[in-house]
């Protein structure tokens, strides 16, 4: 049986995502355990070419788990640029100085970053990948034509400055899925009045996908594959009887237990059997539905 799970990748600068995913897919169809078609790959988020870090990929039966991972918080490392300004609100875009020698203190700069705290308004950039009447943002931009962004709901946890050396000021954000880098960067400029943009930006986690666990493109082989059972570990669990078991598998619903009656409602409950990984659940009431089957 082929091999199913997560790699956490650590992207190097000046490659898009989806030639990551690309890589590393033709990679694991050239092994041959997964069939002339190769394995099937995602991602739980893509990252900019300029960024570097954690990218996280599901590989086989992995992908089915990506829709109950996608939301999950992230953790980032950037430095931004005061003084100049960016199309793409990051160096790879058209820059604009503003302000040759911005000179802020580390309190003005945690003073002005109290804002972008909490829930927040955000407007995202116009080279996004959001779709505007069925069109990725960013190529509309790219024509030339105006882009009106809105703004939208996101959270950021907390940001903490790693260091401030003018023009330059070093962050480390955790925030909630949806949330841009690039526009904390950007606002921030326009808090402080002079401008800025993000020059380098480090992903160290998406949710319990942690960097110190990641490999490089080219060790991305199936023994260092993350098992799926490790990644729904701490999920609200049932181990199955034989008949549960076949009940499922016949599409039935099961009662669901008392000690899983706490859990949300709408979280997935995963079903494991012999120790191995076999359904994600959907609680209906007090029954316990199939959601998702894994091989």
């Amino acid at each position: 049986m082929s091999k199913s799970g997560f790699f956490i990748i650590d992207k190097p600068a000046s490659m898009t995502s989806f030639d990551v995913v690309a890589k590393v897919r033709r990679a694991l169809k050239e092994t041959g355990e997964y069939g002339k078609k190769g394995p099937k790959v995602g991602h739980l988020g893509t990252l900019d070419p300029l960024a570097t870090g954690a990218l996280v990929l599901a590989v086989g039966e992995g992908t089915k788990l990506i829709e109950f991972l996608m939301g999950a918080d992230k953790v980032y490392e950037t430095q931004i640029e005061l003084g100049k300004i960016s199309t793409t609100f990051d160096r790879e875009g058209e820059l604009t100085i503003l302000e040759e020698n911005p000179d802020f203190s580390r309190d003005q700069v945690e003073a002005a970053l109290l804002s972008f705290v909490g829930e927040i308004e955000q407007v995202p950039p116009a080279f996004s990948a959001i779709k505007i009447d069925g069109e990725r943002a960013y190529a509309k931009a790219r024509r030339g034509e105006e882009v009106k962004m809105k703004p939208r709901k996101v959270t950021v946890h907390s940001i903490k400055v790693r260091g401030v050396s003018m023009p330059h000021v070093m962050l480390q954000i955790h925030c909630g899925s949806g949330t841009y880098v690039r526009s904390i960067a950007h606002d921030l400029g326009q808090q402080l009045g002079c401008g800025g943009m993000m020059s380098e930006l480090r992903r160290d986690s998406v949710g319990t996908f942690l960097l110190e666990r990641a490999v490089s493109i080219e060790e991305a082989t199936t023994d260092k594959l993350i098992p799926l059972e490790e990644v729904v570990a701490d999920w609200p669990r049932l181990d199955l009887e034989p008949g549960q078991r076949r009940a499922l598998a016949s599409g039935q619903m099961i009662p669901k237990p008392h000690y899983l009656r706490t859990e949300e409602s709408s979280f997935p409950v995963v079903a494991f059997y012999d120790g191995r990984l076999v359904s994600v659940l959907k609680s209906d009431h007090h029954l316990l539905r199939v959601w998702k089957n894994f091989r």
